[in-house]
């Protein structure tokens, strides 16, 4: 879930910086896997106003607009359909580089000169609106900066919840925990209602027919709206939480869902047949076509929205495209409901479904908030759209919700914990997440979870809420003791001579390092508190302290083994080692052992002789001797994928290894700051891990001899110009794909960046090698075929063909 941080900041004091947050909420139980500033490197774009507009005379498209930046008017063409003078608009002067990384200069087009460029939002990665130029406030000042006067600048913090934390699938719910961990106040929302015209009840019907899988439906509505686009702070709060902007009423739904957690949907009031709204569950093989327009076949486990004729959503999913808001919508009822997260979850598993509303209903919302967030998306809808909110609301409620206590005994938690708190202290941590909590006992606090906490069902729930803001740093940890193996997995250690066999074979020495090592060398990693590389089995009689804990990664041995070469004065080096790694289990008597391989490679890659110059090592040195391991053990199925990697890989420059959908390990650069704590001084160093457990149950599958094609192959290159941001792999896989058993092989042999291409763009060249097993092919065929090919990428991926 992404959350802005300025968003957050409306509703609890926050003096931390972004990292430091994120370090707070990772702690604490919510991961934040990631921190994206959003509106910065706009300092340099300033307001202007257009004096005057003029068309190009070179071009029908083109406009010459006069622009006043507070020091000098200056020209600026621009195409943009919303030109208007007088209007306030952001401008980039030359100089200025825009967070897509271009750079803005004064230039000549079509005879006319240009200084500067005016910009969308898009352009300056505010929303993904590229309609037209954005129009500031007319209130503004020509030349003063954008971004400070509008408080642009924003940070993105991307948590990763766990499933039975869905109360925090919201700002408010984050917001809440920052205010408990941190002791703040939490400020909530102020809704204030004008309502006028008749009852709601009067203009509409609820009737749920399964009061299981919706506890509790509300309805209000909103009469003599306008549909246009949001206000730009919506677009943009939106945008920074990664949903699209539609209009100003669903937007408001959307951004109610984001603030508050609860899913909502608006209906056009006036499709709805007989102004009714019914609760039921699908009839087997009844179909639906939902907004994204896909139709659907399906049965009773699903819970449908209907009116008095026909289906009209899918229960906490999605809604349909027979009563969805349009340009032309003026009367809007509103739902908010609880469904239930066990019938939500297997309707969405069944039609193969998720969406932000299914998510959180899958987590479990609010049930006492229904009504709270129904309020708060009328008084914002008013806001925006205008429009008359009729009186009251429906709220069909069969069984009201009712808190159950728990009582939570302080030395037990004490004894559980580790810890020595005071009844006072964990009073005051519960009260702090808005829970019930009252003193019943002199060793006995009684408990009442709020409505919003689902997660909250026994002593231990409350037991870890005291661990979370005590601080889990703060909490002793034990470990089980250590027996000895009483056995081995003979597989395992075929697969270990194998792999010893092939890596000795590719030019690397196998090194031997202790199973002990110090505590301290997944802090030089920079392993995350909560890792399970920090689950350590300590030794009880440890020689030093740097030999005092069972390793938990093999990458500390082979760096510390580099540190000792370099100070030999050997520095190039390709080491590895195939060992055990022991992750300790809190709650059984042995550690996890996993069988592991680590390689290292730096330094010179090939010396230089009388034959050849001498090159470093990169890279794709580390990973084509990976390649050539796994392709020695007879596997095809690996994959190499952009993805989050261990804090101690340089992230541009690194990737995950797949055996198909399986998790094989990491391969990539080391970054500087770790080889600097290990002092292991070089400047560059690469590495990959693989798991032996995994190379040995896949190796163990037969192979089969493949005879040799007898008929002639038919070759065809193809440059083509993409997107930097295009993994070259994603190509070749369409390639393969597209073209079938016919592809024999897919190779790069050029990839180039840089001169005189967009710094956006990198140029890819292909041989492409088509053979049948089964007769000579044709060239028209071939030719056919690859135009196919050709067709696909720069479908699939923008791709075009490199002009020569």
């Amino acid at each position: 879930m992404r959350v802005s941080l300025n968003w957050l900041k409306e509703f609890v004091h926050i003096e931390r910086s972004p990292q430091e947050l994120a370090d707070l909420l990772t702690n604490s139980g919510f991961e934040v896997e990631d921190i994206e500033p959003v509106g910065h490197s706009l300092e340099d774009v300033i307001a202007a106003r257009i004096v005057a507009v003029e068309r190009h005379r070179e071009a029908d498209r083109l406009f010459i607009c006069r622009m006043d930046t507070g020091k000098a008017e200056v020209p600026v063409i621009c195409s943009a359909p919303n030109l208007e003078a007088g209007a306030m608009v952001p401008m980039a002067l030359p100089g200025t580089k825009l967070p897509g990384g271009l750079m803005i200069e004064e230039s000549i087009i079509r005879g006319e000169r240009s200084v500067g460029m005016l910009l969308a939002e898009d352009e300056m990665g505010l929303t993904d609106d590229h309609e037209g130029i954005m129009i500031l406030s007319s209130h503004l000042e020509p030349g003063v900066c954008v971004a400070e006067r509008l408080s642009l600048e924003d940070w993105a913090l991307e948590i990763a919840l766990t499933p039975n934390r869905g109360d925090c699938a919201s700002v408010i719910g984050i917001a809440r925990e920052i205010a408990a961990l941190t002791g703040e106040k939490l400020k909530k929302p102020e809704i204030r209602l004008r309502e006028s015209g008749p009852p709601t009840e009067e203009l509409a019907r609820v009737t749920v027919e399964d009061p299981t899988g919706c506890p509790r439906y509300a309805a209000g509505m909103i009469r003599g709206i306008e549909i246009k686009p949001s206000p730009f702070w919506m677009r943009y709060r939106l945008y920074v939480s990664g949903i699209r902007s539609i209009n100003n009423v669903v937007d408001v739904t959307n951004y109610v869902l984001l603030e508050m957690g609860q899913p909502l949907h608006a209906f056009d009031y006036d499709r709805l047949k007989e102004n009714r709204i019914v609760v039921r569950r699908a009839e087997e093989e009844e179909t639906f076509t939902t907004l994204d327009g896909t139709t659907h076949t399906l049965t009773n486990e699903v819970l449908m929205i209907c009116d008095g004729q026909r289906s009209v959503a899918v229960a906490g999913i999605m809604g349909g495209l027979n009563s969805e808001i349009f340009a032309g919508s003026e009367n809007v009822l509103i739902e908010s409901a609880f469904f239930d997260p066990i019938t939500i979850r297997r309707g969405a598993k069944r039609l193969g479904m998720s969406t932000e509303a299914s998510y959180r209903f899958e987590r479990g919302i609010d049930i006492e908030g229904v009504i709270r967030a129904l309020q708060r998306s009328l008084m914002l809808m008013a806001e925006l759209a205008g429009g008359e909110i009729m009186r009251g609301v429906i709220d069909v409620y069969s069984k009201p919700y009712k808190s159950a206590s728990i009582d939570l005994r302080v030395d037990k938690t004490n004894r559980f914990l580790g810890i020595s708190l005071s009844k006072e202290t964990m009073a005051g941590y519960l009260r702090a997440l808005e829970l019930g909590v009252e003193e019943v006992e002199e060793n006995v606090l009684r408990v009442e979870p709020p409505s919003f906490r689902v997660d909250l069902t026994r002593d231990v729930d409350l037991m870890e809420e005291v661990a979370r803001l005590e601080g889990f740093e703060n909490v002793p940890v034990t470990y089980p003791p250590i027996k000895p193996s009483e056995g081995g997995n003979l597989a395992e250690l075929t697969a270990k001579e194998k792999i010893v066999e092939i890596m000795v074979g590719l030019g690397f020495t196998e090194i031997i390092s202790y199973s002990f090592i110090s505590p301290e060398s997944v802090e030089f990693l920079g392993v995350k508190q909560g890792s399970p590389l920090r689950s350590f089995v300590t030794l009880l009689n440890p020689l030093t302290v740097d030999q005092s804990v069972m390793r938990t990664s093999l990458v500390p041995g082979l760096l510390a083994a580099a540190k000792t070469n370099f100070a030999q004065g050997e520095k190039d080096l390709k080491l590895f080692e195939a060992g055990r790694i022991f992750l300790g289990r809190e709650r059984e008597e042995l550690p996890e052992e996993k069988p592991f391989l680590a390689a290292i490679l730096t330094g010179l890659y090939n010396p230089k002789e009388w034959y050849r110059e001498e090159r470093p090592a990169d890279f794709f040195d580390i990973k084509g001797a990976l390649e050539a391991l796994l392709k020695a053990l007879g596997l095809k199925a690996y994959s190499f994928e952009r993805r989050a990697m261990p804090p101690w890989y340089h992230q541009e420059v690194a990737a995950a290894v797949f055996l198909g959908d399986i998790p094989l390990g990491h391969v990539g650069q080391v970054t500087p700051e770790v080889l600097r704590r290990f002092g292991a001084e070089t400047e560059e160093l690469f590495l990959f891990e693989l798991d032996v457990g995994v190379l040995a149950e896949k190796s163990r599958e037969e192979r089969h001899f493949e005879a040799l094609t007898r008929f002639p192959a038919v070759y065809r290159d193809l440059s083509l110009t993409v997107s930097r941001n295009t993994e070259s792999t994603k190509i070749q896989d369409i390639i393969e794909r597209e073209g079938g058993e016919l592809v024999e092989s897919v190779t790069l042999f050029d990839h180039y960046e840089g001169g005189k291409m967009d710094p956006s763009e990198k140029a890819l060249a292909f041989r492409v090698c088509y053979r049948s097993k089964t007769g000579t092919l044709d060239g028209k065929e071939i030719n056919t075929l690859h135009e196919v090919v050709i067709k696909k990428i720069g479908k699939e991926t923008g791709a075009r063909l490199r002009e020569v």
